[in-house]
């Protein structure tokens, strides 16, 4: 049974391994071309050590799934050490969502000018690569207000075609690799060792080893589904992480071994520069398999990024709403629209990404923002993780990932230094959300604060992120600026720490009024004893309760009206969805529908759910609640509107049981 605020649990290890993959798994189509962008000829030493990263990052993720089944991204699971470092984390999370967005969607245009050769063109003096990925971004937000479309199963068969059309390059580089089946004009593999003589190889080679650490984005992404996944969580979890795993882990050793078998005249440009940073996989495959099947491989593999990009917006817009519905933003971010997607965090996780790519038109320079977020994100959730002894965590496991916590926290630090970019950004996210965070908690009126210090709240809010726009664009890149960035960051972050028991208060102060005893049965008895059930779900066509109301009076039949909350996004945590109890429209629309049905004496039963999946709520309701028919209103909307968001009615006809007879009104 669907309930209120109960999310059903769906995703299963066949689901949630392409969604992984297309998270976790397309880095390798940029981090290849930055491998050697940065570390030349010893880029497979570099790939090599950062692919034992990954199996450490993903053995702890698996134990992060089996300890948080309920959510256990980064928000969910740091919260249990502490809310403010949760929030940080969270921020950190949106940070690398944005770039994610913005590398993902420039990238794919460079995959698809390979194949459509427009490379080289320009708009108003911008790259057209960076217009047209911009123009995408936005395009892409526009088809997610109206909520998810039928693209889940298109973009698991291009993650799967992706799979298939890397394989087939890794084997035939294998073979060449292993003498079983030379390419002409490829040579043998030429690896240089890194410079580790000294302090300065030393030191080089590590920054050299952090220029590819965004190879581990998206790993956050399966802790974030736990959710919903079905029971038990952790074998879920495990089916799906460790097959994705091997995959990258093997395929980027093979591709990062047949990329140093290129000759110098392929890899560098005349005047010694690196020629192919953003569409590496298309070089590769063109030399080993043929040009016709690189450029069929380079679009699959703009879909694919183009296919991240729209899981890099949704998953923002999420973790919007999570905070939102945590009283960590304005309430205004929890605001669902009539298609159940929250309209003002959709409109920042457009127009954010779209801007960052306009003014980093460039996948290196994108690299560097990258990598801050993510690798800050993945160190929180390790290290509040690691350090909470109340998690039934063994030794070993422990070990491992608070040695890896240490890892993090070094790559983060040495990003820091080494990317005044990256770590302006990271700061100018962080400083706007503790503001945001500060204004939601100071501007509630439940809140037992004087109107002067109110005042005095919002305008050092406001003066915090003023001064860190302001010395990020200006000094930003010298170390006077990083201070200064840092001191308003401390500052902004301590008022908000300061306020924590006004957060309490608020929570307490909104949580939702005790239900009245008539609301858990949302039975009404009627004037008859009712022969039969028909089940009606509707959000208030006039029309429709009408007739189903005259219906149940000539059948004697009872009238079970349901109301199905669309939540469009998919949940990152612990934080339930909408309530009946905090549902303005439900509430109206059900206290209306009492009166009718008690003029008419028909029997009443109101039904409330939220859901992601529609059709699959009302079956779930029909047959849990015994309904004898299931009547439906047809949509007036067009073939393109059912093309990308399905046909409700044929949805449910399909899966209805015979038992349960199909009523539809036009």
């Amino acid at each position: 049974m669907l309930s209120s605020g109960e999310r059903p649990r769906e995703l299963r290890w066949y689901h949630a391994g392409p969604m992984l993959f297309g998270d976790w798994g397309t880095s390798r189509l940029y981090v290849l071309g930055l491998a050697f962008a940065f570390n030349g000829r010893a880029s497979f030493w570099f790939i090599a050590l950062m692919s034992v990263l990954l199996v450490g990052v993903g053995w702890s993720y698996e134990i992060i799934c089996r300890l948080f089944p309920d959510g256990g991204g980064v928000y969910s699971s740091a919260r249990h050490r502490s809310q403010l470092l949760a929030v940080v984390g969270g921020l950190l999370l949106c940070a690398d969502y944005v770039v994610t967005a913005s590398l993902s969607c420039l990238d794919a245009f460079h995959y698809l000018e390979a194949a459509f050769g427009f490379k080289g063109m320009s708009v108003l003096g911008m790259p057209i690569e960076a217009v047209l990925a911009a123009s995408a971004i936005l395009a892409i937000g526009g088809l997610n207000y109206l909520g998810p479309t039928k693209t889940g199963t298109i973009a698991m068969f291009i993650a799967l075609a992706t799979v298939a059309l890397t394989l087939v390059i890794g084997v035939r580089a294998a073979m060449h690799i292993f003498h079983l089946a030379p390419v002409p004009g490829l040579g043998p593999v030429h690896l240089d060792t890194p410079d580790v003589s000294g302090w300065a190889g030393i030191k080089q080679s590590w920054i050299g080893f952090t220029e590819i650490v965004l190879a581990l984005s998206g790993v956050e992404a399966i802790a974030n589904m736990t959710g919903i996944m079905v029971q038990p969580v952790q074998k879920t979890a495990r089916k799906a992480i460790v097959p994705v795993l091997v995959e990258i882990v093997l395929l980027n050793l093979i591709l990062a071994a047949a990329m140093n078998t290129l000759p110098d005249s392929v890899l560098l440009t005349s005047d010694g520069k690196p020629a192919h940073t953003d569409d590496m996989l298309k070089v590769i495959a063109s030399h080993y398999v043929g040009e016709t099947f690189a450029k069929i491989s380079s679009v699959v593999f703009g879909l694919l990024l183009l296919s991240a990009v729209n899981t890099a917006l949704a998953d923002l817009v999420s973790i919007q709403y999570m905070l939102s519905r945590d009283k960590e933003l304005p309430h205004a971010f929890s605001g669902l629209n009539r298609f159940g997607m929250p309209a003002l965090p959709l409109l920042i996780a457009a127009i954010l990404p779209a801007l960052v790519v306009l003014i980093f038109p460039d996948v290196t320079a994108l690299s560097g923002l990258y990598a801050i977020g993510v690798v800050g994100a993945i160190g929180i959730n390790l290290g509040t993780t690691s350090t909470n002894f109340e998690l039934p965590l063994r030794r070993p496991e422990r070990g491992l990932m608070l040695l890896l916590t240490l890892v993090m926290i070094a790559i983060e630090a040495t990003i820091c230094v080494v990317k005044p970019e990256a770590r302006g950004f990271a700061l100018i996210v962080l400083v706007a959300g503790l503001a945001a965070r500060l204004v939601t908690i100071v501007t509630t009126r439940a809140v037992p604060i004087p109107r002067r210090a109110r005042l005095a709240y919002l305008g050092f809010a406001a003066t915090c992120v003023a001064l860190e726009l302001g010395i990020t664009l200006l000094i930003g890149h010298s170390w006077v600026g990083f201070g200064m960035s840092v001191v308003v960051a401390l500052a902004i972050g301590y008022a908000s720490y300061q306020t924590q028991s006004y957060r309490a208060v608020l929570i307490a102060a909104e949580a939702p009024a005790p239900v009245a005893p008539k609301r858990p049965s949302m039975l009404q008895p009627g004037a008859y004893a009712p022969k039969s059930r028909i089940m009606v779900a509707s959000q208030g066509n006039p029309r429709l309760i009408e007739f189903a109301i005259d219906e149940c009076k000539s059948r004697h039949a009872e009238l079970m009206f349901l109301f199905i909350r669309h939540l469009a996004i998919t949940p990152m945590g612990e934080s339930a969805g909408f309530k009946l109890d905090e549902d303005a429209q439900a509430l109206e629309l059900f206290d209306r529908l009492r009166v009718q049905a008690k003029e008419a004496g028909v029997p009443l039963r109101l039904l409330y759910g939220v859901a992601r999946d529609v059709p699959d709520a009302i079956l779930d309701m029909a047959v849990t609640h015994g309904a004898d028919f299931l009547l439906l209103g047809t949509t007036r909307r067009g073939t393109l509107w059912r093309a990308m968001k399905g046909d409700v009615i044929q949805a449910v006809a399909e899966q209805l049981p015979e038992s349960v007879g199909l009523l539809i009104h036009a």
